[in-house]
């Protein structure tokens, strides 16, 4: 069984949002699923809050405005899944690749959206970030596990909008994290 990991979080148009990546998951070829949604304080936290509670072998995260782009994603991913964590390419991002610099933001593997973990690994979000905590997470993963399994085709899509992380941030916001990555990794 694949658990999805829906983390929720107060935005515009959320019910839309929320609806249709429910929609997405319901025609999957792939029925061997659990939901799991959480509402519960920010991105990160919320996100490891479905991570934790998440029972299936694998764990597919998918924020509430993304949703699968056909109904082969799920099973797409499920039998490419191979290791401990696979990154699956997505209509924003359509061939992912690793990138050694990615502490600097130099993300080409994608959203969280794209990610899909073994269950059990007890690697989670850092908590302290908000717009790159991807970045942080692919590079602990990478650390401790190596490079994903790289799924080349398109079986998410990302809701574009003006309440994303990126659209919602402040440039302050987004150079604090940045800062912090680079005391986190210090450049050697």
């Amino acid at each position: 069984m694949i658990s999805i990991a829906i983390p929720v979080y107060e935005m515009k148009n959320k019910d839309f949002f929320l609806e249709r990546c429910l929609d997405s998951i319901r025609i999957q070829s792939y029925q061997d699923w659990e939901i799991v949604i959480t509402e519960k304080g920010k991105m990160a936290k919320n996100t490891n809050e479905a991570l934790k509670q998440s029972t299936g072998d694998l764990i597919k995260v998918l924020f509430m405005d993304d949703y699968f782009a056909h109904k082969d994603a799920l099973k797409n991913i499920v039998e490419s899944f191979t290791g401990n964590w696979l990154i699956t390419g997505c209509d924003t991002n359509p061939h992912p690749y690793w990138t050694d610099d990615i502490i600097t933001g130099n993300n080409k593997l994608g959203s969280p959206s794209c990610l899909t973990i073994k269950n059990g690994l007890g690697m989670y979000f850092d908590e302290s970030m908000s717009w790159l905590l991807d970045c942080d997470f692919y590079k602990r993963m990478n650390d401790k596990y190596g490079i994903p399994t790289i799924l080349d085709s398109v079986n998410v899509n990302i809701g574009i909008h003006d309440g994303q992380a990126t659209n919602i941030l402040t440039d302050k916001e987004k150079q604090n994290e940045h800062k912090y990555l680079y005391e986190k990794y210090p450049i050697k």
